[in-house]
């Protein structure tokens, strides 16, 4: 996705919910919807090859979704010109077979009834994103969603929680970056000595340490703007994602990476506030 015009709906903040981190790993419980991307510029007619193709690519992705894998990409060709599609999958490394495949599903059917006749759309749920194109190259940036709590939080020594959160994303980011696999990192800091901050990094295996990083670090820059202080939030790319909060959301029985612990000062205290923050960016 590129310089296409792009049409975005907006993602309510309870997804944040503390609530719904653990759960969603869990293939009983529904998958989270979080928001979508449709381009507006390239639409297909219905009933021709190319919607062909994109019905046995998006079926194609929710069968590969079975196979205990978190990521799978394909093309569906045939003879008629320009009606080629290829997509993808990504599933949060931490989730297991049954809950990745339904919400692969899940984010294939709805992805259709959201983008009806778009050659090109991405949609992300909690746990996994799904994304398909007419477009040889994809882009790993473009589109972005910014999502934070519904409820904030704000640190007396605000410049010094920026300071770790920066310092744990970046860490993560640098270690997933190298990863031969998964491109997939978690850790923690210490706030205080009762509040931890979690958080968790992750590419699309296809992608190259310049190009995984290169995202991570947009990622990572949005937080600023879009979050500052708060007590959790999400940056959703096409090639990358990374999130933290204040609460365990990702399963630890199925990372491997080691958590990077560290401390605020002794004496920091953690006040709450009530706002809500939700950026999108096409460019």
């Amino acid at each position: 996705m590129g310089l296409r015009s792009l049409s975005f709906e907006r993602v309510s903040a309870h997804v944040m919910a503390e609530g719904m981190g653990l759960g969603s790993l869990s293939a009983s419980t529904a998958p989270i919807y979080s928001s979508h991307a449709c381009t507006d510029s390239s639409k297909y007619q219905p009933n021709t090859t190319f919607q062909t193709n994109l019905d046995v690519l998006l079926s194609s992705l929710s069968s590969n979704a079975t196979h205990g894998t978190h990521f799978h990409k394909t093309t569906i060709a045939s003879d008629t010109p320009n009606a080629a599609v290829r997509g993808l999958f990504l599933c949060r490394a931490d989730t297991l077979a049954a809950a990745c495949h339904a919400c692969v599903a899940a984010a294939a059917a709805d992805l259709r009834r959201r983008c009806p006749v778009q050659k090109e759309a991405i949609i992300w749920y909690d746990v996994c994103m799904v994304r398909y194109s007419d477009n040889s190259y994809l882009n790993n940036i473009v589109p972005s969603v910014d999502i934070s709590d519904s409820k904030g939080v704000a640190v007396v020594d605000l410049d010094r929680f920026s300071e770790l959160l920066a310092g744990l994303l970046n860490s993560l980011a640098a270690e997933a970056a190298n990863s031969a696999d998964e491109k997939f990192a978690t850790g923690e800091v210490n706030l205080t000595s009762s509040v931890t901050l979690y958080g968790l990094v992750q590419c699309t295996p296809d992608l190259s340490f310049f190009d995984c990083n290169m995202c991570f670090r947009s990622a990572i820059a949005s937080v600023p703007n879009c979050c500052d202080g708060k007590r959790g939030a999400r940056s959703l790319l096409p090639g990358c994602n990374i999130r933290y909060e204040v609460y365990p959301f990702y399963n630890t029985t199925n990372v491997l990476s080691p958590p990077l612990v560290k401390s605020l000062p002794s004496g920091t205290t953690l006040l709450e506030v009530n706002c809500v923050c939700l950026i999108l960016t096409s460019e």
